[in-house]
């Protein structure tokens, strides 16, 4: 090349010299002269020269880049596109089956750029995918956690390592992991909340089904429904099998009222005519009577008063009509026609008629919440729910109790008696007092001796209870013998106290949890506010709602916990299921729930312990992946010790049954 630029410089020299002196006029003939040497060039072109094989060189390039790169981009963008609807895919079964899935900000700490080959040597892959609960180390998780691999991906789990041999992706928009997609394909809760707007919505939607099911006119598909409670599957199934002449005469509504006139409707002939009432005995014209769906008319004066009464003394869901034995219920329309000057009783009427969806209706409950928070929750149909009221309140929908379970309705309502009543007093009483013959009252022994003395001053034995004297030695008291009673009385005080210990051991661990349950309802309530704080004064952007998931589901945990305690003491032991199990069934059915119990508990103080680190709101991709993981294996134990519960301890009932609240990740 060195060689090549210092002939060029020599041939300019000489071409230099060889030229005139007047320097400008030969400037000026020589520019034209070598643009037209250069298109000359431009047309044969001698690739032997190295200035040619240099701008060959880049014209090529200049195609490669220019033409070349935008089509390699576009293709890898389809094949990324490919590969970002598979991991969608994958991430929506995930979320279907787990209920969890990984956010955009949890994979922008860890992710590597677009189009990064998986097998390079730098960055780590992030899968959601499943693994066994229980493994040691990073395999650890639940199904749907979050998998930390190396670059190889030797440690991605075997259902998903298909995709880990290509690209890894980015999330630059919201719907990259198919998120919008999975949020809409959530199983929806089997309750929904009413609350005083929605009322009267949901109220004519269940008129409307009925109305168009059964062709029948609004009143009567109102008092139908009423009348069954608001049961429209019960009433469908009566219509069809007892048929609808016996129905409508059971529920007190007339069939004719489907094609009966509108109150006060009618030609103007036919409205001039006099007709009598039957209770006032009074002759008026049509225009100023009203019928009901029975065919029974009477002037309005009358209809008003009687429809007044019967509103005011609280009865406005059922009033019958006027005539002797009629027993049909006055309908809507006759209602507000002639109640149509009484604004104060017709709004009294529609109310009452209103509230009866929620009253009436055994599918609704109203919120337990002091003072009420004024909503209501209406289950699909299984009443065995412990849904979550808007205000914070959940219970259980069939008892109205706090939520209980494993704990059936019977099983925890024996149990609050126990711990608030005075059950257990009394077993301590029976196994460490005696009553004094004399007195009544109790007495503890507090030496060695049996000769027990009262503080009204009546002497007695301790082993039978019975009166004696003063006089006695170590081994006998004077004129006093019931050695004959010592094993029976023995056996019961023993009795009495392995009763107490056993309940004050599942009583203290119950009383653990919940109160462990306690605090961790007041710290999501702190760091709800600190995050909220902290948004607010532009100080902190991070997402932390994995932080606060694990804090529900610690929650939840705490309480499926300090309820299994309530449910150990009754099922193992216990007289309630005593004679469904033989002492062998029974002590294997106990180490199961108990190993079951015991590892649900472990992983709960694990999590416990990573949120408490996690207070501060620091960045720590580690901590957060560890508390996600710990999160999806607590949903996974606790589905696993309902299985138990239900399969392996319920399912195994003869003579009773069980039922209790599904457990809904």
């Amino acid at each position: 090349m060195a060689a090549v630029l210092g002939s060029r410089r020599q041939a300019f020299a000489s071409s230099t010299r060889s030229s005139s002196c007047a320097a400008p006029r030969i400037a000026a003939v020589r520019t034209p002269s070598r643009r037209t040497s250069h298109k000359v060039r431009a047309i044969e072109l001698d690739f032997s020269d190295p200035d040619t094989q240099l701008s060959m060189a880049g014209l090529a390039l200049g195609l490669l880049f220019g033409i070349g790169a935008p089509a390699w981009y576009i293709n890898r963008t389809e094949r990324d596109e490919e590969r970002l609807e598979e991991l969608r895919a994958m991430n929506r079964a995930t979320y279907k089956e787990t209920g969890e899935y990984m956010t955009d900000e949890e994979i922008a700490q860890v992710r590597k750029p677009k189009w990064t080959d998986r097998r390079s040597s730098f960055g780590t892959s992030v899968l959601l995918h499943r693994c066994l609960p229980g493994n040691s180390g990073a395999a650890s998780m639940g199904p749907g956690s979050v998998h930390m691999a190396d670059a190889e991906g030797s440690e991605i789990s075997q259902d998903y390592s298909d995709l880990s041999s290509e690209y890894s992706y980015s999330s630059n928009d919201e719907t990259d992991l198919g998120l919008a997609e999975a949020t809409t394909t959530k199983e929806r809760p089997p309750y929904r909340i009413i609350d005083a707007d929605m009322l009267k919505k949901v109220q004519a939607e269940a008129v409307s089904d009925l109305e168009t099911i059964w062709s029948c006119k609004k009143s009567v598909a109102k008092a139908l429904l009423m009348y069954y409670r608001w049961d429209k599957e019960r009433l469908l199934t009566d219509l069809a099998e007892k048929g609808p002449e016996l129905v409508y005469k059971t529920a007190g509504v007339a069939e004719q009222a489907n094609n009966r006139a509108e109150p006060g409707a009618g030609s103007s002939s036919s409205q001039q005519e006099q007709v009598t009432c039957d209770v006032c005995m009074c002759e008026n014209s049509c225009s100023e009577c009203s019928s009901n769906g029975c065919g029974h008319t009477f002037c309005n004066t009358c209809w008003r008063g009687h429809l007044a009464v019967q509103i005011a003394d609280g009865q406005a869901r059922h009033i019958s009509c006027m005539a002797y034995k009629c027993g049909v219920v006055c309908d809507d329309e006759l209602v507000l026609h002639v109640m149509k000057g009484e604004p104060e009783l017709l709004s009294k009427y529609k109310q009452s008629h209103l509230e009866s969806y929620m009253e009436d209706n055994e599918r609704v409950a109203f919120c337990p919440s002091v003072p009420w928070c004024g909503h209501a929750v209406e289950v699909d149909s299984d009443p065995f729910v412990e849904p979550e009221c808007p205000c914070g309140i959940a219970f259980c929908f069939k008892c109205g109790k706090a939520p209980h379970s494993p704990c059936t309705c019977d099983m925890w309502l024996l149990w609050d008696e126990k711990i608030n009543g005075d059950s257990e007093t009394r077993n301590w009483l029976a196994a460490n007092t005696k009553p004094c013959p004399k007195c009544s009252k109790p007495v503890e022994k507090n030496g060695g001796c049996n000769l027990v003395m009262c503080k009204c001053g009546q002497a007695f034995c301790w082993l039978c209870g019975g009166a004696t004297g003063t006089r006695h030695t170590w081994t006998q008291i004077d004129n006093h013998s019931c050695g004959r009673y010592k094993d029976e009385a023995d056996a019961r005080i023993n009795d009495a106290l392995r009763s107490h210990k056993r309940y004050m051991h599942y009583f203290e661990r119950y009383k653990q949890h919940l109160d462990s349950l306690t605090k961790e309802k007041n710290n999501r309530a702190k760091l709800t506010s600190r995050i909220a704080a902290a948004e607010h004064d532009g100080t902190e952007s991070r997402d932390f709602s994995w932080l606060v998931k694990a804090l529900d589901q610690l929650r939840t945990a705490r309480q499926v916990l300090s309820n299994s305690y309530a449910f150990a003491y009754f099922f193992f032991g216990g007289q309630l299921y005593a004679e469904e199990f033989s002492e062998d069934e029974n002590r294997v059915n106990q180490n199961l729930f108990e190993d079951s119990q015991e590892m649900l508990a472990g992983e709960v103080e694990r999590l416990s312990g990573l949120v408490e680190r996690a207070k501060e709101l620091t960045l720590d991709p580690q901590l957060r992946l560890d508390a996600i993981n710990s999160s999806v294996n607590i949903n996974s134990r606790i589905v696993k010790f309902f299985e138990l519960v239900e399969n392996d301890l319920y399912g195994k009932l003869q003579s009773s049954s069980a039922q209790i609240a599904v457990y809904r990740a």
